[in-house]
């Protein structure tokens, strides 16, 4: 029977930058300038990670990594941030072959971003998703050294033998985060050198009874691998106005846009769905540093109430120091609260592509709020507040399970990525002191689905921000 990693080996090999449809080659296009601009935005952060880094391709992907993560100011597909590793590798490995770096990247994209869905029930999520870095590491490089199947197999293989497992205290607040996709994509990188010396690797380490899908996830999803060259995740790629979590981004862009005196506010509401309200208690462990602002809607909107936006500049520890006091002042008046139709919204949007959840057993839920239990994630559990309004709104229950089980079959084959859209809606109440009540709904530019034309306008403004010739994004 032939493993994963074999089918795998077998796509990546064979890929060709004529296979590539248009789109997927445009936004990856602009992933590329994307992540180069937030590796740029990154480095006064990452200098001593580049005094370390070494030099040759291995010591590029790990400098490069490590900025470009420094700020979460990235890309992301359904279902991982792959750009730090599929850039920075298919840069590095193919630099001269414009063309070699296009497929790699492309590649190192759909791969990785399967895996995430793998493990997506498990102990790791979002930018946390570590081990997918080992894998489009792996792929790129792969590549880019002009593998054969049978060897690019043998890299993948080799690159999740022994895949990372980041701790969360070492991701939430301090600079050890900058290592969460550096360090996986040079082993991934590292694995494709050594295939390409004849190192073999087990080729069943994925799907294996004691192989990857059982020990980093709850519920292993086998079914996440296929439609590799028909279904492109790459199509579902989402570009950041801000630095800072995806799950932010609307609440910024609604403070942004409010034009009010931070003076003027009394208290600040912030309504949004599960995640953004997940996310918020987990990032508050690590306070006012950048992770810290870039993991609160409540700090994030804070500083863009009183700078009148967030970039880089007000994530350095100068300008956070000088504005403590008025960050803490502003935050302190700010609650976040949880909203289901908001996190309807965002079921919704991956429903309308045919994510679902309906190939996971029922009999399996209950071991995954096992595990969620036993590794303390109860940032992400339900208050009694939030089930007492399920039990008491049966149509937003019955809504909520038609978005959750979707009409697909589960999997990736099945999956209709032009369709998709990976929304985080906010909502933002401004409360004045002279009782002048504000409401906002924060937009999205740059998200999963919209057009290209618009995604290119983020990029390019990011681009320009950081003090990249505009025009840009458009060569990478």
């Amino acid at each position: 029977m032939t493993t994963t990693c074999e089918q795998i080996g077998s796509w990546a090999a064979s890929l060709t930058e004529a296979d590539i449809p248009e789109g997927v080659r445009e936004r990856c296009e602009l992933q590329r300038a994307s992540i180069m601009a937030a590796a740029r935005a990154g480095e006064r952060e990452a200098a001593p990670f580049a005094d370390v880094a070494g030099k040759g391709p291995l010591g590029e992907v790990f400098a490069s990594a490590a900025a470009s993560i420094a700020h979460d100011w990235d890309d992301y597909l359904y279902m991982g941030h792959t750009g730090h590793s599929a850039v920075a590798v298919s840069r590095a490995f193919a630099a001269d072959e414009p063309s070699r770096a296009l497929v790699a990247q492309v590649a190192a994209n759909e791969v990785a971003g399967r895996l995430g869905l793998a493990l997506f029930l498990g102990p790791h999520n979002g930018q946390f998703w570590t081990s997918i870095h080992c894998a489009a590491g792996a792929v790129a490089a792969g590549i880019g050294l002009g593998l054969d199947a049978q060897r690019q197999a043998h890299a993948l293989a080799i690159a999740l033998y022994q895949p990372p497992y980041g701790l969360w205290p070492g991701f939430m607040g301090p600079a050890t985060k900058l290592l969460t996709a550096a360090e996986p994509a040079v082993q991934g990188a590292r694995a494709a050198l050594l295939a390409a010396r004849g190192v073999e690797g087990a080729l069943e380490i994925i799907e294996d009874d004691r192989g990857l899908l059982t020990h980093f996830s709850f519920v292993p999803r086998p079914s996440a691998f296929g439609g590799l060259g028909e279904v492109w995740l790459s199509d579902t790629l989402a570009f950041k106005p801000y630095p800072g979590c995806a799950y932010l981004q609307a609440a910024v862009d609604a403070a942004v846009s409010a034009e009010v005196h931070p003076a003027e506010v009394r208290d600040v509401e912030i309504a949004g769905g599960y995640l953004t309200a997940g996310m918020e208690t987990l990032g508050e462990r690590a306070g006012l540093r950048p992770v810290g602002v870039t993991f609160s809607a409540k700090l994030s909107v804070a500083v863009a109430l009183l700078a009148g936006r967030l970039t880089h500049d007000e994530l350095t520890e100068a300008w956070l120091t000088d504005n403590e006091s008025a960050i803490g002042e502003l935050a302190a008046r700010t609650t976040v609260r949880h909203d289901w139709e908001l996190t309807l919204a965002t079921l919704d949007g991956a429903a309308r592509g045919g994510a679902t959840l309906r190939e996971v057993p029922l009999k399996a839920w209950p071991r995954v709020g096992r595990r969620m239990r036993e590794l303390h994630m109860t940032d992400v559990s339900l208050g009694m507040r939030d089930l007492g309004a399920l039990a008491r709104e049966p149509r937003l229950l019955g809504q909520l399970r038609r978005a959750a089980l979707g009409p697909g079959e589960g999997g990736t084959s099945t999956l209709d990525t032009r369709s998709l859209r990976m929304t985080f809606p906010c909502r933002l109440t401004l409360r004045l002191r002279s009782g002048r009540v504000i409401e906002l709904d924060g937009s999205e530019p740059g998200a999963c689905g919209h057009p290209l034309a618009e995604q290119r306008e983020v990029v390019e403004r990011k681009m320009a921000l950081i003090g990249i010739a505009s025009g840009a994004a458009a060569r990478g």
